[in-house]
């Protein structure tokens, strides 16, 4: 996997998606403000939206379709979820 650089020194950041989704921080360099892409942010949102999903299938369901879904949502978010972190780029803020 790629080491992050910041795009206004291009030294190493070290920087995790999850739970950071469309929030900005700074380069810990230079301090710079820094945001992940768009594309970054919408596999995360979109990860988001399916554990709702699947908490929404697993509270309100008792049927065979519902645990289905729950079990979909679960697995499909976990990868979503992968996803961002392995696809992360960070851009100037």
């Amino acid at each position: 996997m790629a080491r992050l650089a910041c795009p206004h020194c291009s030294k190493p950041v070290k920087a995790n998606p999850i739970g950071r989704w469309y929030s900005r921080f700074s380069c810990p360099h230079c301090q710079g403000a820094l945001q992940f892409d768009a594309i970054t942010n919408a596999i995360g949102l979109g990860g988001s939206t399916l554990f709702f999903v699947m908490m929404w299938a697993l509270v309100m369901g008792a049927s065979p379709t519902a645990n289905q879904l729950a079990i979909a949502a679960g697995v499909v978010c976990v990868l979503a979820i992968v996803v961002s972190y392995l696809l992360r780029r960070i851009v100037k803020a």
